[in-house]
């Protein structure tokens, strides 16, 4: 069974689109050669042993990537039918982001009546800090993405057989286990590629929020406007990710 994951060194940082989940980066140890970049995300393939599986491990990972992306291509016009009341569903059946949306919402103008006396921090739901600490979470994985290089590893077996780390610049510098076969290093070659393209998305899904917001802003009525609307349209656009990444 294959493993993506980003080892990630922003505390709370939400799983990237594609195939990856994230865990906390441990204290920085490598033996294998040179270590990756101080402080920078490690994207980790851990693929099976057999060529063939890990092969078709890496073309799901690719078409669920393909997936998420369209669906977030999808979603500035879910945005824009919740904001404007023209969104309408079977009872019971409205997709998650639009409810979950529409409840932020809800708070988020409850809150804002008893704003005068307390300030809208004050009187915001436990729901809404939530989605205010997720939000800072992701603002500063993306900080990390476009100050960082992008190091991409593949396991092959239990086997390190490739490192590669990918700078903005466009400077690129890999480790390869000697005696690698061409297909190991098909491997890790495909393996880089699905990490820089998640990365890309992960960038593409930054500036969703930042649009949807200034559509969510249209249903609030707070004198910030887009910016008090950042949370819940990251919210919208997690939920919609993690749904296609449950299916």
């Amino acid at each position: 069974m294959a493993i993506f994951e980003v080892i990630e060194p922003v505390a709370g940082a939400p799983a990237p689109p594609g195939p990856w989940t994230t865990r906390p980066a441990p204290p920085a140890s490598f033996s294998a050669g040179a270590a990756p970049a101080a402080g920078a995300p490690v994207w980790r393939a851990r693929l099976p042993a057999d060529p063939q599986a890990a092969r078709a491990a890496l073309d799901d990972a690719g078409r669920g990537l393909r997936a998420q992306g369209a669906a977030l291509e999808t979603a500035e016009g879910r945005m824009r039918r919740v904001a404007g009341g023209g969104a309408s569903f079977a009872a019971g059946r409205t997709p998650a982001p639009e409810l979950e949306l529409m409840g932020l919402i809800g708070e988020l103008r409850a809150a804002e009546s008893g704003a005068s006396s307390f300030g809208l921090r004050e009187t915001a739901s436990a729901g809404w800090g939530e989605a205010e600490a997720k939000f800072r979470a992701f603002a500063a994985q993306i900080h990390e993405t476009l100050t960082s290089y992008a190091v991409v590893e593949t396991e092959f077996g239990r086997a390190l057989i490739g490192r590669t780390s990918v700078g903005w610049t466009g400077d690129v510098r890999s480790l390869l286990a000697a005696g690698l076969s061409p297909d190991q290093a098909d491997l890790h070659r495909r393996t880089l590629a699905l990490a820089l393209e998640s990365r890309a998305a992960l960038l593409r899904t930054f500036t969703t929020v930042l649009r949807g917001a200034t559509i969510v802003a249209t249903m609030i009525s707070s004198p910030v406007g887009a910016v008090t609307a950042l949370p819940a349209a990251w919210k919208f656009v997690d939920q919609l990710l993690s749904d296609m990444r449950g299916s």
